[in-house]
């Protein structure tokens, strides 16, 4: 049997929590439990992905070890995977990582959406569903993200914490397989990844959509590409291609990566280009992509005000403008950043940067990895993810209150005052008028209304199970809505897990799929 021995090297060393600087008690999962709950061997029973069959340790032997901790909500643990890809390229079949999926949110549970993250990420290693939190006790693991390294002879060498590190990693994996050379097994495991399964779709886990007066624009993550139609329905424009990229120029060569965030301006789209880290600008007269802020790199700058080209963002998810004001929902670095379409000026707007739910001044208040906007009136309206919460700026006396919501471990289905109400992983909002919210309550597959005047949150669509035709009454259900917008008297939602787009009305309270055509 292959035992596993633990030797805490200094090398590797504790980061933070959720964040590279968050502290690891905000972000807890549980005391450690003794090392015999394993007995060195994974439990049997843990669904597994991206595998012929269930790895055991035996498969471990010869290779360095990775064991990713993550849950896929976490926009830290995402970035991660990009740092894993990289030096799963670099090693081949030398290093074996594993991500042992620790679900942080009740959703996050569900096999089949995790199944679907996989190929929306690109995850090529096995993943297993750590349910129950087992390995993530075992292992110690306390915080998303949290990476725990193993050696060829199977010594536990130590774990990080967070995000980045990148060259402590690639060091660390060049030094062991160096020093175990003699003992290294280069053969591969039985990889059988879910991608190769998968069923094709005109949209592709679309996360956000918009409209204008003559245009509906929806953001094709997958296929890393925006789609342009009019009211109907008919596809005027496909802009970017399906290989993720970073590139300007006309629409057909255009690149983006997993875009998300939309917003129509007088004469284009600004664009969210989520994975590249970047705001891109299509401008619907020359039919060009230009990027305008993002130097195409995940960076984390607290304080100030920067040309837009200088420095990097961090995984921009939504987005919300009025005039030459670019209002950026930074889930990366748990901040809204505002973004001078005028003298090109980007910098932090709101937030200290540090993960949390506190209300109070622009420069102290702290966000969960906000991921929507919406603007009425004095007030920037937000979708604060990780907490659970819908949460807004007031633009002219520049503070930030809690609309619904109280922590990051607060979360749950239920409707009532907004004091009483839960939401789960809200990702998108739109302010209807004064009064009224809609928001998409993602990870409880519903859309929801809030009334501010009354004080109360009503579901409007969903059960509350991920689907996408009730057998019950024939309504249509929800998987993971990710964006929505107001067109008239109807709410386009995208549907996110579902590769579609439902149009719900709210004269009428029926749903339907909206269907999409070539156009002229």
């Amino acid at each position: 049997m292959h035992i596993f021995r633990f030797v805490f090297f200094s090398l590797l060393v504790s980061l933070g929590g959720c964040s590279a600087d968050t502290p690891q008690e905000e972000n807890r999962i549980g005391e450690s439990a003794a090392p015999e709950v394993l007995n060195a061997e994974f439990a049997p029973g843990l669904p597994w992905l991206n595998v012929e069959r269930p790895l055991t340790f035996k498969d471990l032997n010869g290779k360095v070890v990775i064991l990713d901790f993550w849950t896929y909500g976490c926009i830290n643990c995402i970035h991660v995977l990009a740092d894993l890809k990289k030096l799963e390229k670099k090693y081949g079949d030398q290093l074996l990582v594993i991500g042992v999926h620790t679900p942080k949110f009740d959703n996050e549970k569900n096999l089949e959406t995790l199944r679907s993250i996989a190929i929306r990420y690109g995850v090529d290693h096995p993943i297993v569903n750590d349910i129950d939190s087992l390995l993530a006790r075992y292992y110690g693991m306390r915080a998303w993200p949290t990476r725990v390294i193993i050696d060829p002879a199977g010594e536990v060498l130590g774990k990080v914490t967070g995000e980045g590190r990148y060259d402590l990693f690639d060091q660390k994996i060049a030094e062991l397989l160096e020093t175990h050379k003699a003992i290294l097994n280069p053969a591969p495991i039985p990889i059988k990844l879910e991608r190769e399964g998968a069923s094709t779709s005109l949209l592709a886990a679309p996360g956000k959509i918009t409209v204008s007066n003559e245009y509906i624009a929806i953001s094709d993550s997958l296929h890393n590409r925006i789609l342009l139609s009019d009211h109907q329905g008919n596809i005027l424009h496909v802009i970017g291609g399906e290989t993720a990229g970073s590139q300007d120029g006309e629409f057909h060569l255009a690149k983006f990566d997993t875009p998300q965030g939309l917003v129509f301006s007088e004469k284009g789209i600004y664009v969210a280009d989520t994975g590249n880290h970047q705001i891109r600008y299509i401008d619907l007269t020359k039919e060009t992509v230009t990027t305008v802020a993002g130097d195409g790199t995940l960076e984390r700058k607290r304080s100030g005000s920067f040309d837009a080209l200088s420095i990097g963002l961090a995984s921009p998810w939504g987005l919300a403008i009025e005039k030459d004001q670019l209002y950026i929902a930074m889930a990366g670095s748990h901040q809204i950043w505002l973004f001078d379409t005028t003298t090109k000026k980007i910098g932090p707007y709101a937030g200290s940067g540090h993960e949390g739910i506190d209300d109070g001044s622009l420069e102290r208040s702290t966000f969960s990895q906000p991921s929507g906007l919406s603007i009425q009136g004095d007030w920037l309206y937000v979708a604060d993810s990780e907490d659970s919460a819908v949460r807004r700026i007031h633009r002219r006396d520049l503070h930030v209150e809690t609309v619904v919501g109280t922590g990051l471990f607060d979360f749950g289905d239920r409707d009532g005052t907004l004091d009483q109400a839960k939401l789960q992983h809200v990702l998108g909002i739109a302010a209807v008028d004064e009064n009224r919210l809609l928001i998409a309550d993602t990870y409880n597959h519903k859309i929801k209304s809030i009334d501010l005047k009354e004080g109360s949150v009503e579901t409007i669509l969903g059960d509350g199970k991920p689907g996408i035709l009730s057998t019950v009454d024939g309504q249509l259900l929800l998987n993971e809505p990710g964006g929505l917008t107001i067109l008239n008297d109807k709410v386009l939602v995208a549907d996110t897990n579902n590769n579609r787009i439902v149009s719900y009305d709210l004269s009428t309270k029926q749903a339907e799929v909206l269907a999409f055509k070539a156009g002229r």
